[in-house]
């Protein structure tokens, strides 16, 4: 029954800041990555709805943080992309202290994934945001995107190499190999999101 809740998901609100975030009764799962990575897809494929949260033709292009309201009972936040070449160095800061002021201030926060393409994972914002998040006991789902790009022989050689790369990072709840287009990893996901709630159903 609580499986079906993800299908019961509607845009809520969106914020260009942080400080500005008006929202505190519902736990929230937040999605992070660099801004080719797919996370609007993931969203849309989590939910069965295929316009819930806007896939872009350009890269880069969402400067909101976007909330989206799971059955009444918590948050699926989509965070901007970090990485994006074509950004100034003022844009790409200006994400960077975003995305970071997101981690520190938002109390509701109870789980975090970290979508990579499958194809180039552990870039170096990737590494640098893991490096981030260790210190914090908010645990991690690394999404590995995009694997119908992949043989499955490819996909379980990447999934290898990450595993060994983050066995110092204790937070790291699981790996799943994710792909929108072919409906691969959706249930796990939605496993791990709401062990997350379940666990951590009231604020701290």
């Amino acid at each position: 029954m609580f499986f079906n809740s993800f299908y019961n998901a509607i845009f809520y609100k969106s914020f260009h800041d942080i400080s500005k975030i008006n929202i505190y009764k519902n736990t929230e799962i937040a999605f992070f990555g660099y801004s080719n990575c797919g996370k609007s897809s993931v969203i849309n494929s989590l939910t069965n709805q295929k316009k819930l949260s806007r896939v872009s033709k350009k890269p880069g292009s969402t400067n909101l943080v976007n909330f989206f309201k799971v059955n009444n009972d918590f948050f699926l936040v989509d965070l901007p992309g970090y990485g994006y070449v074509n950004h100034s160095k003022k844009k790409k800061k200006k994400i960077q202290n975003l995305l970071f002021n997101y981690l520190q201030y938002r109390q509701q926060l109870i789980g975090i994934i970290l979508l990579m393409d499958i194809r180039n994972p552990l870039k170096n914002l990737d590494r640098i945001f893991l490096d981030y998040v260790k210190n914090y006991t908010i645990p991690v789902v690394i999404l590995l995107t995009k694997s119908d790009k992949l043989s499955t022989q490819e996909q379980n050689k990447q999934l290898l190499l990450i595993k060994k790369k983050i066995l110092f990072i204790e937070n790291i709840l699981d790996i799943i190999i994710y792909s929108s287009l072919k409906k691969k990893g959706i249930e796990l996901l939605k496993n791990k999101i709401i062990a997350m709630h379940q666990k951590k159903n009231t604020l701290y």
